[in-house]
């Protein structure tokens, strides 16, 4: 079908009963295949229109995944576009949420099961996360140091409060 040179359907040819088909036909038999088919040679090629279209789409496309990048190259702060920052509080405003406005966001956050916080954030407390043992484990050899030196005074106290109990049984002191 896209590669006849012959048109589909002439003017002056009639069917079998006599009479010229009906318009659709037309539509179906010249117009469809001439925007649909790539003929390069054909007369009847109107430069390519669902060829056209394609492009269009993936300019789109491309054009898009381009800039989603760049607004999270920004968002990362590795790079600073005020667009970015326009479009996000824009953003923020259409969803009725501003940064006076935590409850706006408090239920962004409940109705989503996300919690949204800035980068800065996250990695600090990532940070934290993975420092977390070597503190716990200082925390502890610490806590044994102190246990130990609980018990030493401890055994020093032995002989003082037996001497203690013995001043005050004592009469002569009069405590």
């Amino acid at each position: 079908m896209c590669g006849d040179n012959e048109p589909l359907h002439s003017e002056n040819q009639q069917d079998t009963k006599g009479t010229t088909p009906p318009r659709h036909a037309h539509f179906s038999r010249k117009i469809i295949p001439t925007l649909v088919c790539f003929q390069p040679g054909s007369i009847h090629h109107f430069g390519g229109v669902t060829a056209t279209l394609l492009n269009f789409l993936r300019g789109m496309i491309y054009g898009l995944i381009a800039l989603s990048f760049l607004f999270f190259l920004d968002h990362c702060n590795i790079i600073h576009m005020e667009s970015a920052h326009v479009l996000r509080s824009s953003v923020l405003k259409s969803l009725s949420i501003s940064d006076d406005d935590p409850k706006g966001l408090a239920s962004l956050e409940a109705s989503s099961g996300l919690k949204f916080i800035a980068v800065d954030q996250y990695v600090f407390w990532m940070y934290e996360l993975d420092d977390a043992p070597k503190k716990i484990q200082s925390a502890e050899e610490e806590l044994e140091q102190l246990e130990e030196n609980q018990m030493a005074i401890e055994e020093e106290l032995v002989p003082l409060a037996e001497e203690f109990a013995k001043l005050m049984a004592n009469p002569l002191v009069k405590l």
